[in-house]
């Protein structure tokens, strides 16, 4: 039997930085899911929990407890952003949170951020995606995605949850960087966050990312968490603190700057979601039990 002749023609590239639209919440439960990427990132926010559990879901562990009331699950990715995909999705699908917060550490590709300073996600973005050309510009496009439609690569932070962040910030004390010479207390601002999957890169290729996306930090998973959270309908917010500078061979300073920075990024997280549970929300999603 001949195959009959193809009916989808190949895809269609739009050209530019296609933006998400915002979308009405889906229904879902009052509790809070927390995810990092490595432990490192999520200890503290399990720290905080009132009535911990540890358990596990298709394999993977997770940690469930409360923040003044507030049920929270404490999930951890793995690096990458095909592992914050896989989790992102396994446990947005299994609990239906009310939200999703991303916490973590992320590369300074802006000189006036400082070890420790925080990043609350305005605007979380991809900038792998799409055709890298001579210099290493690159040419961004809006690929098809799984509705036949064109998938973002800028994703705006939740309205209710950027809300949220800007009265906890008002309260939060961050530690003082009393490793670093003079000491400082870092700050707490909304900001550009942008990820993939590249650890270090070259000068060329972070001068471009400054032109055409003008991020604060640079990661390797919350444009993934993003695009999922975008897709299946849950708020999102990206909270991030600033570790190495965005280098080719990052490696000996991450490993010096970054537990200071992921400390930062988790207490406030920890604020963030102690606001949530004194202004739980209101409209929006239905509820489920």
């Amino acid at each position: 039997m001949v195959p009959p002749p193809l009916r989808h023609q190949p895809p269609v590239i739009v050209p530019g930085l296609p933006v998400a639209r915002p979308r009405r919440p889906r229904p879902a439960r009052d509790l809070t899911l927390v995810l990092g990427a490595i432990p490192q990132e999520t200890e503290l926010v399990a720290w905080a929990l009132a009535r911990k559990s540890r358990r596990e879901f298709a394999g993977f562990p997770f940690i469930e407890g409360r923040i003044d009331g507030r049920r929270v699950i404490v999930a951890v990715t793995g690096i990458g952003k095909t592992n914050a995909t896989l989790i992102t999705t396994l446990f947005v699908e299994k609990f239906r949170p009310r939200e999703v917060l991303m916490c973590g550490t992320a590369s300074r590709i802006d000189a006036a951020i400082r070890n420790g300073d925080v990043i609350v996600g305005e605007v979380t973005c991809n900038h792998d995606m799409g055709s890298l050309g001579a210099g290493y510009a690159m040419e961004y496009f809006g690929s098809e995605g799984p509705r036949g439609d064109h998938s973002p690569i800028v994703y705006p932070g939740d309205r209710r949850l950027l809300a949220a962040a800007r009265r906890a910030l008002r309260t939060h004390i961050p530690e003082t960087a009393t490793h670093q010479s003079p000491a400082y207390v870092p700050t707490v601002r909304c900001g550009r966050i942008t990820s993939g999957d590249q650890f270090g890169i070259t000068a060329e290729r972070i001068a471009d990312i400054l032109r055409q996306l003008q991020p604060n930090l640079m990661e390797m998973e919350s444009g993934s968490v993003a695009q999922v959270c975008y897709y299946l309908r849950v708020p999102f917010l990206c909270i991030r603190s600033g570790s190495n500078r965005t280098q080719h061979s990052p490696d000996n300073d991450y490993r010096a700057l970054s537990p200071f920075a992921a400390r930062q990024a988790a207490l406030f997280t920890v604020s963030l979601v102690r606001e949530l549970a004194r202004h739980p929300a209101r409209a929006g999603a239905a509820r489920q039990p």
